[in-house]
């Protein structure tokens, strides 16, 4: 194990890796320990006024230039398009194109900040479909890290993701982008897109049996609420379950044609309430707890109009956060149950 050593902040490096978890003044996890700083992660400390920390001695430069990752998520959006567009008349499956996507998100997206900010993006409602994959890729290769997977079962999850709904392209437009909501009928007929993706993709030799599985459980529920075939517990499939979390994150926090994007709060809050049960405890739970610490320091408005900045997430009220507003009031959403985070800056 490499030399600990004390550093301040104003000399931190991208590339460093945190030896222990850094904590402010009021003990909210800001970044966790076995972190690799980036250049918005050390940007970050500074502003919230963390002078020293403590790091592996040895570690592996990283270049310092912020990249325009925005260029390259439209460039694998619109290469994305063109896959599902070509799947809608009846093409195969071009495997060349999806390992490119999936190597070029896994290359230019390698920090949490890189995918939430990208997350955060205003896009058009009619490239939901094709958004969507690309951000459900890149949380599950996320999630995978926090997870301690190796490599090559993040890479697996990032192809997971990045299929998870591409049975959709067989679902008529009307139904897809129906703006209103959908009969019972119509409805039945979206939740056919797994078994649809898994047909696709089926007998494809590029396409390993974990994505295979991913792509036709991953709307399987723990208590057997799921579809489409209600199964339960260790009958779903791990990559299923982590592709689970992944898209419910990113549908809720999304603009859709029905519904408009919650905050994150609004969906920690829906996790906490209603999917403890529904998804796998371990693996939603450490999602919860690595991807709430990015949101300390976060600016936020709250439901009666007051503005003010994220100082502590208490682990077991994730969607409570304890806010320090203009004035220098404290605010506790775990306490004040008639406020909530309105909007996150």
């Amino acid at each position: 194990m490499s030399n600990v050593v004390t550093i301040d902040v104003k000399s931190c490096k991208p590339g460093m890796k945190i030896s222990e978890e850094i904590i402010n003044n009021y003990g909210a996890i800001l970044v966790h320990k076995e972190t690799i700083l980036d250049n918005y992660t050390v940007h970050k400390l500074k502003s919230l006024g963390i002078d020293k920390i403590k790091v592996y001695e040895d570690y592996e430069l990283k270049p310092n230039e912020l990249k325009d990752n925005s260029i390259v998520y439209e460039e694998k959006m619109n290469e994305f398009k063109t896959i599902i567009k070509d799947l809608g008349i009846g093409k195969k499956l071009d495997t060349l194109k999806v390992q490119k996507i999936v190597s070029d998100l896994n290359e230019n997206f390698t920090s949490i900040n890189d995918i939430i900010t990208n997350l955060k993006t205003n896009r058009s409602i009619d490239e939901y479909t094709y958004s969507h994959s690309l951000n459900v890729s890149l949380l599950c290769s996320l999630i995978g890290n926090w997870l301690g997977l190796s490599p090559v079962q993040r890479r697996t999850l990032s192809y997971c993701g990045l299929l998870h709904d591409i049975g959709k392209s067989k679902i008529p437009n009307e139904i897809l982008y129906k703006p209103g909501p959908l009969t019972s009928s119509e409805f039945e007929e979206v939740k056919k897109h797994s078994v649809y993706g898994y047909k696709i993709l089926e007998g494809n030799i590029a396409i390993s049996k974990d994505v295979l599985l991913a792509v036709l459980m991953h709307h399987e529920r723990e208590d057997g609420s799921g579809y489409p075939l209600g199964l339960k517990g260790d009958k779903i499939s791990f990559y299923a379950k982590v592709t689970a979390i992944a898209d419910m994150f990113d549908a809720m926090t999304s603009d859709r044609v029905y519904k408009k994007r919650q905050t994150c709060f609004d969906v920690f809050e829906l996790f906490e309430r209603e999917y403890l049960t529904k998804f796998d405890t371990n693996i939603l739970l450490t999602f919860l707890n690595r991807i709430s610490s990015y949101y300390v320091g976060s600016n936020v408005m709250l439901s009666n109009g007051s503005y003010g900045e994220v100082v502590f997430i208490d682990q077991k009220a994730i969607s409570r956060p304890i806010i320090k507003l203009e004035d220098s009031s404290i605010v506790d959403l775990r306490i004040e149950k008639g406020l909530r985070v309105e909007e996150v800056f």
